[in-house]
């Protein structure tokens, strides 16, 4: 019986995939820890309102908590976090809900979040804006509360945003191998003899790290082997991003224009889980991007309002401020195609404000819209399929 020879594209990404592995284990966490990487560290005891002021002012995606009871860091808030506890307290002032409980109240609220179901924003639309008395009440207790007082307020724990750590010397390919299994997209770094932080990676600094050495490490693997052939390399580095077509394709997240802000980010966070999505018209077609870091035009601004209002309106809000920026357009990826190398999409999506790609019709529909999660998920996760088909 005669077996089907493999296609040149299928032997590409085998050799890819296995560069690939190598590369990743002779590189360590030190190698790509970004110089310009900053930690932020706040006391539990801090309120919503200062610390939402740190991710305006300091720019960064999350700070971590010192406990004064442990001397010891104990828990991460993330953008995630702010924007889940802005559109709670939202909602709770909106419907004259207590944003603390206590025992005087707890017992009233149990009662309305359970009745029907209608506490889920998804299930039960925002009606009307906020009053004065309740825009007041609003900012109120993001300064009244701290972020300790609210977790314990709604029943959760800060150590449930426990701290995956790595060592300075760990080897890439394992820290890889903990972003999938923990399905998180960073990872405190540790200095191994004092146990201090030095760091948090993402994704997007391994990312960058191959791009900046990938180069580079196929030449230095042709001139250790010197039977390599240096025009199969130069192939093996420009494989388009068509090969991966089937899997790319299916990453079409929009969300309708029309639908309230609020709604949006409600879906973005708990719905799609992305930290992207595309906006179309009611034909579906695109009209722009807005990501989890947008949210903080909200809290800039303290245009809460805006929560109630369109999709459409905010978007327009948010390419207004961007406009300001002359970095915005200088630095301003995206799209990408499909007749584009891998090489290629992974800069445009470093480059990229927010972190996404989106690749669009003759008609401006959406065919894909690509996150460096995405990226990062069919590097690794056919990494690791390579080596477990291996063994």
């Amino acid at each position: 019986m005669k077996h089907s020879q493999p296609s040149k594209e299928d032997l590409l990404k085998e050799e890819y995939v296995t560069t690939l592995t190598y590369f990743l284990r002779d590189s360590s966490v030190y190698d790509c820890l970004s110089i310009n990487n900053q930690v932020s560290v706040v006391d539990m005891n801090l309120s919503l309102f200062d610390t939402f002021k740190i991710f305006i002012d300091s720019h960064v995606d999350e700070v971590l908590f010192w406990n004064q009871e442990i001397a010891n860091y104990d828990g991460v808030f993330t953008q995630t976090d702010l924007i889940k506890t802005v559109l709670k307290c939202y909602y709770n002032v909106l419907y004259d809900i207590p944003n603390i409980w206590t025992t005087n109240n707890i017992t009233a609220i149990i009662e309305i979040e359970n009745e029907e179901e209608s506490y889920s924003p998804i299930k039960r639309t925002i009606f009307g804006r906020l009053t004065i008395d309740q825009f007041n009440q609003l900012l109120q207790d993001f300064k009244n509360i701290s972020i300790k007082a609210w977790f314990n307020s709604i029943g959760e724990n800060l150590h449930q945003n426990c701290l995956i750590k790595a060592e300075l010397d760990e080897n890439l390919n394992d820290v890889c191998q903990k972003f999938i299994t923990e399905n998180i997209t960073r990872i405190i770094v540790i200095e191994k003899e004092s146990k201090m932080i030095s760091g948090i990676i993402q994704q997007k600094d391994i990312l960058s790290f191959l791009v900046k050495g990938f180069s580079q490490y196929f030449a230095l693997k042709k001139h250790q082997n010197k039977t390599t052939n240096t025009n199969h390399h130069h192939e093996q580095h420009e494989l388009q991003m068509e090969y991966f077509k089937d899997e790319v394709t299916k990453l079409q997240y929009t969300l309708p224009a029309h639908i309230p802000v609020y709604d949006l980010f409600y879906k973005l966070i708990y719905i799609y889980k992305r930290n992207t999505i595309a906006i179309v018209d009611q034909n579906n077609k695109y009209l722009g991007l807005i990501d989890r870091r947008d949210f903080l035009f909200i809290l800039k601004y303290q245009m809460f309002d805006i929560l109630a209002s369109t999709t459409e309106k905010f978007l327009s809000l948010i390419k207004t401020e961007d406009s300001k920026y002359l970095a915005y357009y200088i630095r301003n990826k995206q799209q990408f195609s499909f007749n584009q190398t891998i090489k290629q999409v992974v800069e445009n999506l470093l480059l990229s404000p927010r972190g996404s790609l989106v690749c669009l019709d003759n008609e401006q529909r959406v065919v894909s819209i690509f996150e460096i999660s995405d990226l990062f998920k069919i590097f690794v996760i056919d990494n690791q399929n390579f080596e477990n088909s291996g063994q």
